[in-house]
């Protein structure tokens, strides 16, 4: 409810109207996600030492210019393993919104086994599904790797 201060109100909506299921999942996962992520890269630019951003300086270079073309490419080094692995975790950790009944991959799986009673084959299926997507994302995260550590 959004009101004036001892005035009228201005705006009234049901909290289930405003935050729908896949909002609170998008918004849940979402939140925790950029917790960590945001420590890392904190730590990832950290990690680049000192002297490059002192050089980079001397010869003249812009602060933006520092940052994209000398600290940002030797953070990444650091940055992308635990980035990845922790994207990789919040895929499936997708299987947590199940409880407030948003249907995704694991909860259709169980809608499903729970009319046919092929419980066993269902997960396969789902666990198969998990397996494909997290295998694509540690190929991309592979790549990745192997980009902005060419120079080692």
């Amino acid at each position: 409810m959004l009101r004036v201060p001892f005035g009228p109100v201005l705006y009234s909506a049901s909290a289930n109207a405003v935050i729908t299921p896949l909002t609170a999942a998008l918004g849940g996962l979402g939140l925790a996600q950029a917790a960590y992520t945001a420590e890392v890269i904190r730590a990832g630019i950290v990690s680049v030492p000192r002297g490059q951003t002192r050089a980079a300086m001397a010869l003249g270079m812009r602060p933006a210019t520092i940052f994209f073309r000398i600290v940002f490419p030797q953070a990444m080094r650091v940055i992308i393993p635990p980035v990845g692995n922790e994207v990789i975790s919040m895929v499936k950790n997708t299987s947590l919104v199940s409880v407030i009944a948003l249907a995704e991959l694991l909860y259709t799986a169980q809608l499903i086994y729970a009319r046919t009673y092929e419980t066993i084959p269902l997960l396969i299926v789902a666990s198969l599904w998990y397996l494909i997507i997290v295998s694509i994302l540690s190929v991309g995260q592979n790549f990745l790797e192997q980009y902005y550590g060419r120079h080692l």
